[in-house]
């Protein structure tokens, strides 16, 4: 994994200050923005899969791009269905048991102990997801099929070939949320700063994983490419 080149791919394009103001634009833009910007991702992840991770694709697709975060955002939703079940029923419970909990101490000492594991439960699944999530979204973002995201045979396969390469880049998602939350010492605009440009480190990080997954001959690049063409 090439940390430095995830850190300072984004500089290295001449226009880097406009497409970034574009994708500031973008954040600041509810729902509709963020999924154009989340499909822009998808798009580095497939030039950084390819090797050309410079310069950063035009922003001249986005009808293209909305569509492919919508998708995007669907393959993240059905992948943590077992965070948001498992985050329900931790919920559920911890309503009933705080309910009965006003009975008594041991009561209310037995519901604070499940609360505890049961949002430790949560987190590690969590992690977990976010673990994996480098193989499925990019298998999506450079084949452009939905079904990519899915095939768990695949993935499995991938992720065991992957595994030094996808805690490198777990640990730092882990690190860049964090740097991306310092930006609120600058306020507003300082943590969409540095929130946007962290989202720029992790999408390139995540072509990393597939560039070397195709150089071991696994590759589900698309015959098409998903920029256009014109």
């Amino acid at each position: 994994m090439d940390l430095g080149r995830a850190f300072s791919y984004v500089f290295q394009d001449a226009q880097w200050v406009k497409k970034g103001l574009i994708a500031l634009v973008m954040v600041i833009i509810p729902v509709v923005g963020w999924l154009i910007l989340f499909g822009y991702m998808l798009r580095i992840m497939r030039q950084t899969a390819l090797g050309d991770d410079v310069p950063l694709p035009e922003w001249d697709d986005f009808g293209g791009d909305f569509v492919r975060g919508v998708k995007g955002f669907a393959i993240q939703i059905i992948w943590s269905i077992p965070v948001l079940i498992l985050t329900f029923c931790v919920g559920v419970l911890s309503g009933v048991l705080g309910a009965v909990a006003e009975r008594g101490r041991e009561a209310e000492t037995i519901n604070l102990i499940l609360s505890l594991c049961g949002n430790c439960l949560t987190w590690i699944f969590s992690l977990a997801v976010m673990f994996v999530t480098p193989i499925y979204l990019t298998r999506f973002a450079v084949s452009d099929r939905f079904n990519a995201a899915f095939e768990l045979s695949q993935i499995i396969t991938e992720i065991r070939s992957s595994l030094s390469s996808l805690l490198i880049v777990l640990l730092m998602s882990l690190v860049l949320g964090f740097l991306a939350f310092l930006g609120i010492i600058m306020c507003f605009v300082g943590i969409l700063v540095t929130s946007l440009y962290a989202w720029f480190v992790q999408a390139h990080l995540y072509g990393q994983i597939r560039r070397r997954l195709s150089a071991d001959g696994e590759s589900i690049v698309a015959p098409s490419p998903l920029m256009p063409t014109a």
